[in-house]
């Protein structure tokens, strides 16, 4: 049973949003992206929209918000209604080196300019180096592949933390957004650059392929963690405003389909350990300062195998079983989007607490545009944030996803994340959801009040 009653959160917490450049502003034209965006929708439209079904063609990202030309809009309607202390924005590497060793020094002001404002609406700013796409001379040379890529990536780094960091004294910074998708998407589903997917279970060169790039991926977020510190260590903020480095994980969260089920049960495990646990797990507690965890919901996992005389038809002798996925868009909780799991949060942030870290929910977000369910699915989050602290996870920070709408990669779509509504019908007017107010209330006041628990009591006690 559960007793309602305020929830507090200590002083030192800080609640934040999150957002990429490109996201925002739109992919950088010497991005492999926007040189492969043909190809990248070609495999959208065949493989992941088919699987969710829905048959529609992929939307380029074009300018998304205008975000270099309009970020004031967003930062004005943050800072006046106070709906966030520390805003991640994930940077573009191709836009800052557009080829190999040139930088642009006018993004890097543009940057620098951005970061400024923010501050000037009290807004701390939280600098990410890596979301998905690459500088297209980095791919041509075969991208992560390169056994010289992690120190291209390291060089990177250092620029940016010597030209932004240092000058401007940013205290939190992520190496990559999400390092399990740059690895697995373009190497194992082969649907972004540069498409050198696995073939099956038998293609020996693609797996061993996977596992370079996943060690070279690892090594670039080492270098790029000691260079940040080499840099902004010589320049320390204050004595007690420590420089805070870590990476943005998406380690997934999953449970059997039939929990009394040993197939799915031994799907649930394998994926625990393979997808949940082995990259946090190999990086350790060395070059990182906190963990950073992006959370959108569960997985229940279905095992399907073939055996002995017993043969699916859809499965053959080069492919005997598989898993299948079943997301929260897959299970209904009346009229709500998808399934809110905020238990499965907590169990996932309770298998990290013992690494002896900070803990960071470093992205946390619901599409929807109606903005019926934001607050709910915000709170009840919130509340299994609180319930693993109380449990003696060192969790310091929440990040909702987004500040304002955004364009999905995943699913090449224009979204309705947003705190603030991006108007793509109205020459994209910024308005802010009613629920940002609510999260803007918890922010001043570190509270979760009573009433507010009470009001969306329906997921907080039906949780299975």
């Amino acid at each position: 049973d559960i007793i309602f009653e305020d929830i507090q959160f200590p002083k030192e917490f800080f609640f934040g949003t999150a957002s990429s450049d490109f996201q925002t502003a739109g992919l950088s034209p010497a991005s492999d992206w926007a040189h492969d965006w043909d190809k990248i929708a070609d495999a959208l439209e065949k493989d992941s929209l088919v699987k969710k079904g829905l048959e529609r063609k992929a939307i380029h990202s074009g300018t998304a918000n205008d975000f270099f030309n309009r970020y004031t809009e967003d930062f004005d309607l943050a800072g006046q209604n106070q709906i966030t202390q520390v805003h991640r924005i994930s940077l573009e590497w191709a836009r800052i080196e557009p080829e190999e060793g040139k930088w642009d020094f006018d993004i890097i002001n543009k940057y620098k300019k951005i970061f400024a404002y923010m501050r000037s609406k009290d807004i701390e700013p939280m600098i990410c180096l890596n979301h998905f796409p690459n500088p297209k001379w980095f791919t041509d040379k075969d991208g992560w592949e390169n056994m010289s890529s992690e120190y291209d990536y390291e060089r990177y780094a250092k620029f940016v933390v010597e030209n932004i960091g240092v000058p401007l004294k940013i205290k939190w910074w992520l190496t990559f957004n999400e390092p399990q998708f740059s690895i697995i998407v373009p190497y194992g589903n082969g649907t972004w650059p540069p498409f050198k997917g696995v073939k099956n279970f038998q293609d020996k060169e693609g797996f061993a392929r996977i596992m370079l790039v996943a060690s070279n991926v690892l090594d670039g977020h080492r270098l790029a963690y000691r260079a940040i510190h080499k840099a902004m260590d010589s320049n320390k903020l204050s004595k007690n405003n420590k420089v805070m480095v870590g990476f943005a994980s998406a380690p997934s969260a999953f449970d059997p389909y039939e929990k009394n089920s040993p197939m799915d049960r031994l799907a649930d495990n394998f994926f625990n350990v393979i997808y949940t646990l082995s990259l946090d797990s190999f990086i350790g507690n060395v070059d990182r300062d906190f963990i950073g965890l992006n959370y959108y919901g569960r997985s229940k996992l279905k095992l399907h195998m073939s055996l002995s005389d017993y043969v699916l038809s859809w499965l053959t002798k080069e492919r005997p079983f598989a898993v299948e996925w079943f997301g929260p868009e897959k299970f209904v909780q009346g009229n709500r989007p998808k399934e809110f799991h905020p238990k499965s949060l907590y169990e996932l942030i309770i298998k990290f607490k013992d690494y002896g870290l900070p803990i960071i929910v470093t992205e946390n977000g619901l599409d929807d545009a109606s903005d019926k369910y934001r607050e709910e699915f915000m709170v009840i989050h919130l509340k299994a944030i609180h319930d693993a602290m109380l449990d003696g996870a060192p969790v310091i920070g929440y990040q909702y996803w987004s500040l304002t709408d955004t364009w999905e990669p995943g699913e090449a779509f224009f979204s309705n994340f947003g705190l603030i509504e991006i108007g793509r019908q109205n020459n994209l007017e910024r308005k802010l959801r009613p629920s940002a107010l609510t999260y803007g209330e918890i922010i001043k006041t570190h509270t979760i009040k009573k009433e507010l628990l009470e009001k969306h009591r329906e997921l907080l006690i039906d949780q299975n």
